[in-house]
């Protein structure tokens, strides 16, 4: 025998469309995947050059002077942007650098290497035995400027060429 208790009517078919909602939203959102998250920094691959790079007149060849090297395994120093007054130079290396180091990562083999980096604009130095290295400069004179922006990996290929002669 049933007992029908009227009042606990409207409370029960509440309850059961909520259920009914909640259930209905479990299902949808069981299949999403979570945004991944973005990342951002600096990517690229450091090429050592050396030797006579001249042009020179060649049958067949890649001519030297436009050839970019071959990968090469470095440890790399990132910096925040760094001006050329806060260096102390040598001939062909850079002997300190005045900014503080944010980072310092190895290369692969091949030269490759990948950094996730904060959005911001840095300087890169590669380390060599006597010192540290860098070749490209901006209109103000900063060193390897690279700039980092929000959800974007910025390519810098470096090009190590101190023992080349152009």
């Amino acid at each position: 025998m049933r007992t029908y208790v009227p009042f606990l009517q409207p409370a029960m078919k509440y309850s059961a469309r909520i259920l009914c909602c909640i259930l209905i939203l479990v299902m949808l959102t069981a299949g999403c995947k979570s945004p991944k998250e973005k990342t951002q920094g600096i990517h690229g691959k450091v090429y050592w050059v050396e030797g006579n790079r001249m042009p020179q007149a060649s049958e067949g060849k890649l001519n030297p002077s436009m050839d970019t090297g071959q990968g090469v395994k470095r440890t790399l120093k990132i910096h925040p942007l760094t001006h050329l007054d806060q260096l102390s130079l040598g001939d062909y290396l850079i002997g300190t650098i005045a900014t503080p180091e944010i980072k310092r990562i190895d290369t692969a083999e091949d030269g490759s290497y990948r950094v996730e980096l904060p959005i911001g604009t840095y300087s890169i130095f590669t380390v060599e035995d006597e010192g540290y290295f860098a070749n490209t400069f901006d209109h103000n004179n900063h060193v390897n400027p690279v700039k980092v922006t929000s959800s974007e990996w910025t390519q810098f290929d470096i090009v190590i060429n101190y023992k080349a002669v152009y």
